[in-house]
């Protein structure tokens, strides 16, 4: 038995941060991340918002992959834009926090899948920016949805994501404000919606690396979903 859990992949998973009115610290995960990684066959590890270079570095030798989850918004200080009233800053500390695990797991070649901010924080590392606000028009769609929405996704013909589902058409669920603007460097756009909005990226000259704006670990079952996990997985070294 023991054998048979050490030979699953190991996933760390990025926690959220926050502070309490009365001053208490907490980090903490959204179910749905953790039964993502656990019902494909795969060991979820919540990794809290360490600052210790060396504490980290030690928890990345022992992880096959690392699932960056969604939050609040980047500051858009990171690439040179005033704050506007709708964004709700990320706390600073989980803010500088993925920045550092998303650095030591590139060094560390790790697998990487980016869920929603995960998306956007890979972006704006590359030296991307984002849109602040989507805008509601009559040529846009809804980005902020329901549990029960969803909107048509493009995918890139030429991408590993395509790859991966053999569609070019799919159906995802939303629940975002921001995304992606100016594409970082290295990365190529894998899907967008009919509206212009990138909803994937990859890095195609690294081992893997995925990220989505939609939130698949909120539609688990959905067949689109489900793939992308596994694929993510078989990247994933044991």
């Amino acid at each position: 038995m023991v054998f048979f859990l050490l030979m699953k992949p190991k996933i760390g998973i990025s926690m959220n941060y926050c502070v309490t009115e009365d001053g208490t610290e907490r980090a903490y995960l959204d179910a749905g991340y953790f039964e993502y990684v656990a019902q494909a066959g795969a060991m979820p590890f919540p990794i809290p918002p360490v600052e210790d270079v060396v504490l980290l570095e030690g928890l990345l030798n022992q992880l096959n992959g690392i699932l960056f989850t969604g939050g609040l918004d980047l500051d858009p200080a990171l690439w040179q834009e005033p704050q506007r009233r709708e964004t709700r800053l990320l706390h600073p500390r989980r803010q500088r926090f993925e920045f550092l695990l998303y650095e030591q797991a590139k060094k560390h070649r790790l697998a990487i899948l980016g869920i929603c901010l995960g998306i956007q924080m890979i972006n704006v590392a590359h030296g991307g920016s984002l849109h602040q606000h989507l805008p509601d028009g009559k040529n846009a769609i809804s980005h902020r949805g329901s549990e029960t929405e969803r909107h048509p996704v493009l995918v890139n013909p030429e991408s590993r994501l395509y790859q991966c589902l053999r569609q070019e058409k799919i159906l995802v669920n939303s629940f975002h404000h921001q995304a992606v603007h100016r594409l970082g460097a290295h990365l190529r756009a894998a899907a967008a919606a009919p509206d212009g909005i990138i909803e994937a990226v990859e890095e195609p000259d690294y081992p893997f690396l995925l990220a989505v704006q939609w939130h698949p670990e909120r539609d688990i079952s959905h067949p689109v979903n489900s793939a992308i996990m596994d694929d993510f997985l078989r990247h994933c070294r044991v």
